[in-house]
């Protein structure tokens, strides 16, 4: 969990710019110049050796910041850390050097002998990423705070599943290329390739660390996938879990399970208003995308909740965090069978047998997926903790389109259920409980 910044002007008020970001990247902050360029990286170092950026090339002619990790950087060449593997794949492809990362990353190359600017994130845009301009001043954040700080009002995200680039000198557009392109053809009439693809998600989101890992464990489906693949795979890792309206039953199953005692936290009414003010001192605001009432990280509970686990991890030095975000949009669609557990399901879980027409729906890229993903990130970086996503795995993504829509609606959730029972973990079949915190607080 890092956070970046590249503007062409200078940035003479960076403590105030550099607010909410330097919470992301709590343990270095560089500031370089690079022709006009300013490129500013705030450092959580996780994986690899401790390395400020930015990276450059033998003759400096390219320059580039990131934030996120890669997963397969040990496949494209030996490299001591993942970032480094970023530039030569640049050299070797151009701007479709993107294609060849897995991972959970956004980017900005700065291509001085192409006078280039490219920017990407990963498939799911799961790493923030925006663009300020205003006439001849640009300049690209983790946060839109940022950018508004420095006097950009102009702003956009960028969108997920995309690679851009501008000219350096124009700052117009240069091309605009997608990453990775889904293969629709419900063809697949067994479970098992999905199955594999979530043991190898857990897999590449867990090596080559130094720092722990955390989750939140309700009673759901989602949380108990993630819990049940660590055991299995024989990985630490420590469970928060506020009881509210989780199931009682099935979270003893479960903490029986791990071989653990009960592990609940402790959460009062006076500690969900502090975490509610300490979000506004930490973390930069987004407001949901599919709510019309305003809600937003400051006032939605979950925000809370999550601040409150966070702040827990923060104690026990843990920086890593195994979300279940993208389970709901993709495995699910917040419904099942045609009916919708909340209005902005797309066609209530019940997927057609025809996916061209319905592809993406709202949630796969933007609606609840950005939305909760912007509270998945401001908040973790508001801790200096990194948030992971298994559910949001390219190749797990695609081997869910590419099963037939008869075993997509077989159940809620049809993957994750089967997923269950095959490996006997408790869990409380077709019920979607939301993440209730603020219920039953003392």
């Amino acid at each position: 969990m890092c956070s970046i910044i590249a503007s062409n002007f200078p940035l003479t008020d960076l403590d105030n710019i550099n607010y909410f970001l330097k919470y992301r990247g709590p343990d270095h902050t560089s500031s370089v110049q690079i022709e006009d360029w300013t490129l500013v990286q705030n450092l959580l170092s996780i994986t690899g050796e401790f390395t400020p950026q930015p990276f450059t090339n033998n003759d400096n002619s390219i320059y580039c910041i990131f934030n996120g990790e890669i997963y397969n950087y040990q496949d494209l060449g030996d490299y001591t850390s993942d970032g480094f593997c970023i530039i030569p794949l640049y050299e070797k492809y151009g701007i479709e050097f993107a294609k060849h990362l897995d991972g959970e990353y956004a980017i900005i190359v700065i291509d001085l002998s192409q006078r280039l600017l490219v920017a990407t994130t990963d498939v799911f845009a799961t790493k923030p990423l925006w663009l300020g301009k205003h006439q001849d001043k640009i300049m690209l954040s983790s946060y839109e705070s940022a950018l508004k700080r420095a006097g950009l009002t102009n702003t956009i995200k960028l969108p997920a599943n995309k690679t851009v680039s501008l000219d350096l000198d124009t700052l117009q557009p240069k091309q605009n290329n997608v990453i990775y392109t889904f293969d629709l053809n419900q063809h697949k009439d067994t479970y098992d390739d999905w199955l594999l693809a979530w043991e190898n998600s857990i897999a590449k989101r867990t090596k080559n660390l130094r720092e722990r890992i955390f989750i939140g464990l309700s009673s759901g489906y989602d949380s108990g996938a993630i819990a049940c693949e660590l055991q299995k795979q024989n990985i630490d890792f420590k469970t928060y879990t506020i009881q509210a309206v989780e199931k009682e039953d099935i979270l003893k199953a479960r903490f029986e399970r791990h071989q653990k005692p009960f592990e609940y936290v402790h959460f009062t009414r006076e500690r969900f208003e502090e975490c509610k003010k300490i979000l506004t001192e930490r973390c930069e605001n987004f407001v949901y995308r599919f709510y019309n009432d305003g809600e937003s990280v400051y006032t939605d509970k979950a925000s809370a909740g999550l601040a409150h686990i966070c702040s827990l991890a923060n104690t026990d030095n843990i920086k890593i965090y195994l979300s279940g975000q993208g389970a709901d949009e993709i495995y699910g669609d917040y419904g099942f069978n045609g009916k919708k557990i909340y209005n902005h399901s797309s066609f209530g879980g019940r997927y057609p047998a025809n996916l061209q027409d319905h592809f993406p729906w709202k949630s796969f890229y933007d609606g609840t997926q950005v939305s909760y993903l912007a509270k998945e990130e401001n908040v973790s970086g508001g801790f200096g903790i990194e948030g992971r996503y298994p559910f949001l795995d390219t190749q797990l993504v695609q081997e869910f389109l590419w099963l037939s829509n008869d075993l997509k609606n077989k159940t809620y959730k049809s993957v994750i259920h089967e997923y269950l029972m095959r490996n006997d973990y408790p869990f409380d079949k077709g019920v979607k409980i939301g993440f209730s915190c603020d219920r039953n607080l003392k």
